[in-house]
């Protein structure tokens, strides 16, 4: 289906998977490995927890969209949607 709009997000243990997450396109969802040693440490604060996952989503978001992109102009969108959300977590 089309969906318009910021993805939800969910969890799935994926123990010794390297994979931190994917855009799953079918649900609109950026599916989160908590099996990850970075999602471990970064769930033992909260605030660093939400910044993980904040950057799994622009990370998600970026490809997602700009996938034509050259690595530069990807990178740059990254710095900015980086930029903005964090701006909005406090």
């Amino acid at each position: 289906g089309l969906h318009k709009g910021l993805p939800g997000y969910t969890f799935k243990r994926a123990p010794g998977e390297l994979w931190r997450s994917y855009y799953d396109k079918e649900h609109n969802l950026v599916v989160i490995n908590n099996a990850h040693a970075d999602y471990f440490y970064a769930a033992k604060i909260r605030i660093r927890k939400l910044k993980y996952i904040c950057k799994l989503f622009v990370k998600e978001l970026v490809l997602h969209n700009f996938l034509g992109s050259n690595k530069e102009k990807a990178l740059e969108h990254m710095v900015e949607l980086s930029l903005y959300t964090e701006e909005n977590l406090k």
